[in-house]
C-alpha cells in the first residue's frame, strides 16, 4: 500500500523520464547536437540524427537507416573521394571519385525527402564540388597538401623568397615581352610551349618534395608554379579564336 502511494506522488515527476543509460541512440547523440537554422547537425561522426546508428565511412549515408548525413568536416579533400592523399594525382581517376559521389548525393535525388535531407544534401554536393576543384589542378592541389602537411605555417610564407628571385622574375619578364610582341598564334604557341615546359619542370620537383616528406621544400616550388600559371592563363587568352 505504502510503495502504491510512493509510486502515485512521485509519478508525475518522474513522466518521460528515463536513465541517461536506457536513452535510445538517437536521443543520446541529439544532447551532442549544434542547431543550424531547422537542420540538426551532429557532432561529426557521432550518429545518425534519424536513428542513431553509426554511419558508414566515409559517413556519408547512415548504416542502419540508409539517412544522408551531414558532411564530415573532419575528412580532407582526399579522404571524401576516397583518393590517396599525394601529390599526383590522375586526373581520370579524380572526375570518376567526383562523378560517382555526385550521383549518389546531388539534390536532385532528394526532392521528396525531408527537409534535413534535402538540406544535407545542398551541403555534401557543394562540399564535393569544392574538394574537386581544389585537387584538379596540380597548383590549387599542392597548396591544398601543404596546408594539410603544414597546418601550422601560415600559407603565405614563402611568397617574398619567390618575388625576390632574380632569375625567376627575368624569366617571367621574358616571356612576358615575347608575349607582347607575338605576330602570330605560332609565336603565342612557341610561348605556350616553353610555359608547359617549366610547369612539367616544377611539377616534377614538387613531386619529389613531397614524397620525400620535405613539404617545406615544395613551398617556394609552388610559388613559382603560381607565376608560370599566370602566364599560362595568358597564353591561352591569345589562342583563343577571335
Amino acid at each position: 500500500m505504502l510503495g502504491a502511494l510512493v509510486r502515485a506522488a512521485l509519478s508525475p515527476l518522474l513522466t518521460g523520464w528515463r536513465p541517461r543509460a536506457l536513452l535510445r541512440p538517437a536521443e543520446a547523440c541529439v544532447r551532442a547536437c549544434v542547431p543550424r537554422g531547422l537542420r540538426p547537425v551532429p557532432a561529426a561522426g557521432c550518429c545518425c540524427w534519424r536513428c542513431g546508428a553509426a554511419p558508414e565511412p566515409p559517413g556519408f549515408f547512415c548504416s542502419s537507416c540508409r539517412a544522408l548525413q551531414p558532411p564530415d568536416r573532419r575528412l580532407d579533400y582526399f579522404q571524401l573521394l576516397g583518393l590517396p592523399r599525394r601529390f599526383p594525382l590522375d586526373p581520370g581517376r579524380l572526375r570518376e571519385a567526383h562523378r560517382r559521389l555526385q550521383r549518389a548525393l546531388h539534390p536532385d535525388n532528394f526532392g521528396r525527402s525531408s527537409e534535413v535531407e534535402r538540406g544535407y544534401s545542398e551541403l555534401q554536393s557543394a562540399l564535393l564540388n569544392e574538394a574537386f576543384a581544389a585537387l584538379l589542378r596540380p597548383l590549387s592541389r599542392g597548396l591544398y597538401l601543404l596546408e594539410l602537411e603544414l597546418p601550422d605555417e601560415p600559407p603565405a610564407a614563402g611568397e617574398a623568397e619567390a618575388e625576390a628571385d632574380p632569375a625567376l622574375l627575368g624569366a617571367v619578364l621574358e616571356l612576358n615581352e615575347r608575349l607582347a610582341e607575338a605576330e602570330n598564334q605560332a609565336d603565342v604557341r612557341r610561348v605556350a610551349a616553353s610555359v608547359e615546359a617549366r610547369l612539367r619542370e616544377l611539377e616534377e620537383k614538387v613531386v619529389l618534395a613531397f614524397e620525400q616528406g620535405r613539404p617545406r621544400d615544395a613551398r617556394p616550388l609552388l610559388r613559382q608554379m603560381k607565376y608560370w600559371n599566370s602566364i599560362g592563363d595568358r597564353v591561352k587568352e591569345q589562342l583563343l579564336p577571335r
